[in-house]
């Protein structure tokens, strides 16, 4: 009789243990796998937004983010990803290209989803939120947002004078200075970047604006901005022996770079021993910036809309964002997220900040343009008129 009692609460045992099973594989089931993408900034991004995720997937049992940072150039990839109709559920989308992938029909309407939801889009800064919207229609939410500032070497600064310079003068007078007293050996006073996404904060600083490319004050600014390189007082970053500006601030290469947020998490990290000071970017005529902003926006061919939703409104919204701004690479894009310490040279440069290509469908094709054609310009190849007449063609879709 025991035996067969025995034997009966054996296989009661057993069954538990499969309907356990069972129930625990029927909830694993349930869990919706979304991917989220973006490009590499570099290690320290990539861990910082890891760790965002994980927060995510740790307070969303039903569904989890896997992030998959896309290497290389990603433009030219979530172009084939688009055109295979297998895109990430959930990415990045640089303004820049924000109008012409709008164009292309490859991100999804987000109205129907901020409606059933009552998603609060009121926060956000209306100049931000109009980088991703067409009409009424709202194709994504910036995730984060930062301008220019002017990061100097402390102690070059201080053989030079110890004043941060303020105006155009004034810093070509502190570069000079560098150059006479060497106080950058191996290096230059400052580091330049071949780039539009650099140069153009110096066009608006001196009045000129991209619907006026063939104006004076525009042709001036670049030739202000080409001279610093021609009168050897500025390297772009490959001269300097580094990938980009920050680089070569840390390796001590250059005095002065004009970089955003984001070079300050990298300087902890891979220079910490560069002693630096950031101050407010300079001014010529007037003050002149770029807003830089990057959204999370849905592809149309999601097939886990529902779940990306969930995903791109967490890491958009109050609490997504507050934790990722505070790993110091960017400023909030919502009134009610409040940006780190440290932080007034970026945020007193928001009055004079402009749009790193809003709403242009054409701006992804020109950039190609106007970096080429700013080359050929350091080069000495083309001239700055031809370059103009080449980027206000471009912008205009010719």
């Amino acid at each position: 009789m025991r035996k067969r009692v025995g034997v009966l609460l054996g296989v009661l045992l057993v069954l538990a243990l499969l309907v356990a099973s069972a129930q625990a594989g029927t909830k694993r089931s349930h869990v919706t796998n979304v991917t989220l993408s973006g490009w590499s900034s570099g290690p320290d991004e990539d861990t910082l937004l890891q760790q965002v995720v994980n927060t995510f997937n740790s307070t969303h049992p039903s569904i989890h983010a896997d992030l998959a940072i896309i290497n290389g150039d990603y433009g030219t990839a979530m172009t084939a990803r688009f055109a295979a109709h297998n895109p990430p559920d959930v990415f990045y989308v640089d303004s820049s290209v924000a109008g012409s992938w709008i164009k292309q029909g490859v991100l999804q309407p987000l109205n129907s989803y901020i409606a059933s939801s009552k998603y609060n889009t009121k926060a956000f800064f209306p100049k931000l939120l109009g980088a991703f919207t067409s009409g009424k229609t709202v194709y994504g939410f910036p995730k984060d947002w930062s301008p220019l500032a002017m990061e100097i070497n402390k102690g070059m600064l201080g053989q030079a004078g110890g004043k941060a310079p303020k105006t155009w003068a004034q810093l070509q007078s502190v570069a000079q200075t560098m150059a006479n007293k060497n106080v950058v050996p191996g290096g230059k006073p400052i580091c330049l970047s071949a780039d539009w996404a650099r140069m153009l904060a110096f066009i608006y600083q001196n009045k000129g604006s991209l619907t006026s490319l063939s104006s004076p004050a525009a042709i001036a600014a670049v030739n202000f901005y080409v001279g610093l390189l021609n009168k050897g007082l500025a390297a772009t970053p490959d001269k300097l022996g580094s990938g980009w500006c920050g680089e070569a601030l840390g390796k001590q290469k250059a005095a002065i770079i004009f970089e955003g947020n984001w070079v300050l998490p990298f300087m902890k990290s891979t220079y910490p021993t560069t002693q630096y000071g950031v101050f407010p970017m300079i001014k010529n005529k007037t003050g002149g910036n770029l807003a830089f902003t990057v959204s999370y926006s849905m592809a149309k061919d999601s097939s886990n809309k529902a779940a990306a939703w969930t995903l791109l409104s967490w890491l958009t919204g109050p609490v997504g964002q507050k934790l990722w701004v505070s790993k110091g690479l960017a400023l909030p894009s919502r009134s009610d997220v409040k940006a780190i310490g440290g932080r007034g040279a970026f945020l007193s440069a928001a009055p004079f900040a402009r749009g790193w290509g809003f709403a242009n469908p054409n701006f992804a094709n020109a950039y190609t343009v106007m970096g080429n054609d700013l080359n050929a310009v350091i080069a000495g190849s083309k001239s700055v008129a031809a370059m103009m007449s080449d980027v206000a063609a471009a912008l205009k879709g010719g």
